[in-house]
Formats: C-alpha cells, sequence, structure tokens
C-alpha cells in the first residue's frame, strides 16, 4: 500500500537529514534493524546460497 512507502520514505528521509546535518547515522540505530533482522526477514541466506548453486553449476560447464 501506498501508506508503507509514504512511512518508508519519511524514515528514509529522517536518516538523510540526520547524516547531512550530524556526518553520521549513529543517534538512529537504535531505530534501525540490525543487518541480520533485515537478512532474516528478506530470508537473504537462503537467496545468497541459491546464487551460489547457480553460480557453481556455471563454472562447472
Amino acid at each position: 500500500p501506498l501508506s508503507a512507502f509514504r512511512a518508508m520514505n519519511k524514515a528514509a528521509l529522517k536518516v538523510y537529514q540526520a547524516v547531512r546535518k550530524k556526518g553520521t547515522q549513529k543517534d538512529l540505530v537504535n531505530d534501525m534493524q540490525t543487518r541480520e533482522e533485515l537478512y532474516e526477514f528478506l530470508n537473504y541466506h537462503s537467496y545468497e546460497k541459491k546464487l551460489d548453486e547457480l553460480f557453481s553449476r556455471g563454472k562447472s560447464s
């Protein structure tokens, strides 16, 4: 939904403004997902494993 997109944009704007003003995102880290939380949500490790399998097959042919 557009509501989620608007919420994400507001959050991103907050981060960009903080980085521009302070030169760092450290004051916002507690509001952010950890990298591991993001990867878990996206099922990233499974995706990366599948890519590794596909690319390793291409090298052996």
